[in-house]
């Protein structure tokens, strides 16, 4: 992409945004503008990153501004819950490469008239590049490439209830707990409550075997059209481990449905979550394991670290860096796993201390 244009960095002064803001700043000097409602804050971040940093005001529900916002931008990462797509919309019609960190991709998929006029425009579009999806999804391409047709694609995340969250991040958890929604199972879709089952899956150290339930984390439901997997699920493991005991019994009990709901409810969660971060803080742990099996046999990946915020946002930097090199060049809308190569995103994370574990049959590597 052309280098005389600017990294936008919305929702840049936020749990996520500030740690992607200071991870690329130092390699994109005097380009990244970090950008919220709060020009105060925009402004005071940008000072503290130095590089050449710029604060600016944008109010993403807002289309006049999300307009004003983009001149001179190139390249354009979303750290903002966007209820309504304008930001998508107006980076798609001026023809920009866009990624986001987006969780809603289960409910909010991009319509076929977003994709054709991506395609027209020359819009280079890469959804959901955090977490999960992300790192999970690359994952899940590394090993699709090595076992050939993809009979299953399962993906599990680990949470840690002394993380650090921001509002965006706890609200998703909380309203997708009581999210009614499908899997794909043997090219069926079979519906599924989140914490309604649980299985067993290893860890590397230090985090060892937990109890992990489904989830609807919206890799999943890509999987089947982006890796020809017949079957695809996510799961989520939670630590402390009660903390999954109690939602799983919560949810056996319907008592989960009221956790939706805005007002005293919303409130008393929010206040539970903040006790328990206080409670367990410093147990900051995440985790990924994204097991792929194929015609050629079973592939298991996985990466441990600490502090989820920072893992989604190198994970995605990652994905900035892909689209400001151009390695992603197919004009389109897209997930990680069809246009970012695995190799040089690997790289960069291995660059920031993240160092996937992937284990391979005998048989894969001698095929």
């Amino acid at each position: 992409m052309r280098e005389d244009t600017d990294f936008l960095i919305t929702g840049g002064y936020g749990t996520v945004g500030r740690r992607v803001a200071a991870d690329l700043a130092p390699d994109y000097p005097g380009r990244l503008v970090v950008a919220g409602r709060s020009a105060e804050k925009a402004g005071q971040l940008a000072a503290e990153i130095g590089y050449g940093v710029r604060g600016r005001t944008i109010d993403v529900g807002d289309p006049a501004s999300v307009e004003a916002a983009l001149g001179g931008v190139g390249l354009v990462m979303n750290c903002i819950d966007q209820p309504e797509p304008h930001l998508l919309r107006a980076a798609i019609r001026r023809g920009l490469a866009y990624t986001d960190i987006a969780p809603h991709l289960m409910t909010r998929r991009p319509t076929e008239t977003m994709k054709a006029e991506a395609a027209r425009t020359g819009a280079r579009i890469v959804l959901g590049s955090g977490l999960a999806p992300g790192i999970s999804s690359l994952l899940a391409r590394m090993g699709a490439d090595l076992v050939g047709a993809v009979e299953s694609v399962e993906s599990n995340v680990l949470l840690s209830a002394g993380d650090t969250y921001g509002p965006a991040s706890r609200n998703y958890i909380m309203e997708e707990i009581a999210m009614a929604y499908a899997v794909r199972i043997e090219a069926r879709e079979v519906p599924m409550r989140p914490f309604s089952c649980s299985v067993r899956v290893s860890f590397p150290p230090p985090l060892g075997e937990r109890t992990a339930y489904p989830f609807p984390f919206s890799d999943q439901v890509f999987f089947p059209e982006t890796l020809g997997a017949r079957m695809a699920l996510s799961r989520l493991v939670l630590d402390p481990p009660w903390l999954g005991t109690l939602l799983s019994a919560l949810v056996r009990l319907r008592v989960t449905a009221g956790l939706r709901r805005r007002g005293g409810s919303q409130e008393r969660v929010q206040r539970l979550i903040a006790r328990l971060q206080r409670r367990y803080n410093g147990h900051n742990w995440y985790g990924v394991v994204v097991d792929v099996r194929g015609e050629r046999g079973r592939v298991r990946a996985s990466l441990v670290g600490r502090g989820q915020a920072s893992g989604t946002a190198i994970g995605a930097a990652a994905v900035v860096r892909a689209l400001a090199a151009s390695e992603v060049e197919q004009s389109g809308i897209w997930l990680a796993e069809q246009v970012v190569p695995p190799g040089p995103f690997f790289e960069r994370l291995a660059a920031q201390g993240l160092v996937p574990r992937v284990e391979v049959p005998l048989s894969l590597l001698q095929a």
